[in-house]
């Protein structure tokens, strides 16, 4: 108990000493600076408030450089656009809108706002531009299966393929907006996947079991179309493609017995027998909420692959392989796929043409 008070003691001591020398080295300017930049905006709104608005602009120009937080720096824009409304000063109402919007294009009117606020608003328009995302998610794999090859008989072959566990993946990407609506995406991605196909050998006296575990990098493209938006909420459709190339290949080979209780394995790297290009179609669905600075994603898809997994020549060349009665089927990869995501979205804000203001209600 007594050294529990003393390691508590001492780690007390040295929070304390820590935020003592924190403090010893933040200028006591800085401080000053702040509380002075927040009595000047006090100040501003009151002169504002009775009809005094000559000294505002030069009050808050300083502050506006870096004195303000973001919520004082949003009400020192919002109030040097009133006065430079009130002042019939448009050039500079318009600039300052431009540069408010350009540092918080978030930025949204309230509705007890004066009317040429809002009017001025509405002049310009803030969309996305391009964002940056990372998108960690799964995948199952689903094997095409094109034609069978055994060391069996293929007439009473009965092979099934199925997933070997769920895989991992994680991608980043850049998305390049056309409108809020409509988006390309372009990603670099890695995915640790793979897949077993079982088959009864030996006239049903054996079971095999082939595996084999990919590592992959990936170059996804696609486009991306929102077609309904209800509050922060957006469902989207994707569709596109994907290159693949081939990292690394594993595969492995276990034969149980059916008859005496008696299994072997061996495993051996088969990447050169393996394509190492391939290419995919992706179709699929997402969902996007909004929130500060981006999105949070969430993406359901589908990935068909379009070439030859196995290559031809390397079918029979194995003879670790045919020796364990195992030949390679022709097959092509395809998965299914899940993503969450975050994307950080750069924006552009611009002031709206002659014929975008008409159409203003």
């Amino acid at each position: 108990m007594k050294n529990l008070v003393n390691n508590s003691f001492k780690s007390l001591l040295l929070t304390m000493s820590f935020m003592v020398t924190l403090l010893f080295f933040i200028p006591p300017s800085t401080f000053s600076q702040e509380e002075n930049c927040l009595s000047k905006l006090k100040k501003a709104q009151e002169l504002f408030d009775s009809g005094l608005i000559e000294e505002i602009p030069s009050m808050l120009e300083e502050c506006l450089k870096d004195g303000f937080n973001k919520e004082q720096n949003i009400q020192a824009y919002h109030l040097l656009i009133q006065v430079y409304l009130f002042d019939y000063n448009q050039k500079k109402a318009e600039n300052t809108m431009l540069e408010l919007l350009s540092l918080y294009p978030e930025y949204e009117v309230y509705s007890n706002d004066p009317i040429e606020f809002i009017n001025l608003f509405n002049q310009f328009k803030t969309i996305p531009k391009f964002s940056i995302s990372i998108n960690p998610g799964i995948s199952i794999s689903d094997i095409s299966l094109l034609e069978r090859f055994s060391t069996g008989n293929l007439n009473n072959l009965k092979s099934e393929y199925r997933p070997d566990g769920i895989n991992i993946g994680v991608r980043l990407s850049f998305e390049k907006y056309f409108t809020s609506k409509a988006w390309f995406t372009i990603g670099a991605a890695y995915s640790y996947s793979g897949y077993k196909v079982t088959e009864n050998m030996n006239f049903d006296r054996e079971l095999l079991t082939f595996s084999e575990k990919m590592q992959y990098v990936y170059i996804p493209h696609y486009f991306n179309y929102s077609f309904i938006q209800y509050k922060r909420i957006s469902p989207y459709i994707l569709a596109g493609g994907q290159f693949g190339y081939l990292i690394k290949s594993t595969g492995e080979i276990d034969k149980k017995s059916l008859v005496e209780n008696t299994n072997s394995s061996i495993s051996s790297d088969i990447t050169k027998s393996r394509y190492a290009v391939n290419y995919s179609v992706i179709a699929g669905i997402g969902i996007r909420y909004k929130i500060p600075t981006g999105y949070l994603r969430a993406n359901v898809y589908y990935t068909l692959g379009l070439t030859d997994y196995i290559k031809e020549t390397s079918r029979f060349s194995d003879s670790e392989s045919l020796f364990n009665y195992h030949i390679d089927d022709n097959i092509k990869l395809n998965f299914f796929n899940f993503t969450l995501g975050y994307s950080y979205i750069f924006y552009k804000t611009s002031k709206k043409t002659l014929t975008e203001d008409s159409n203003l209600p």
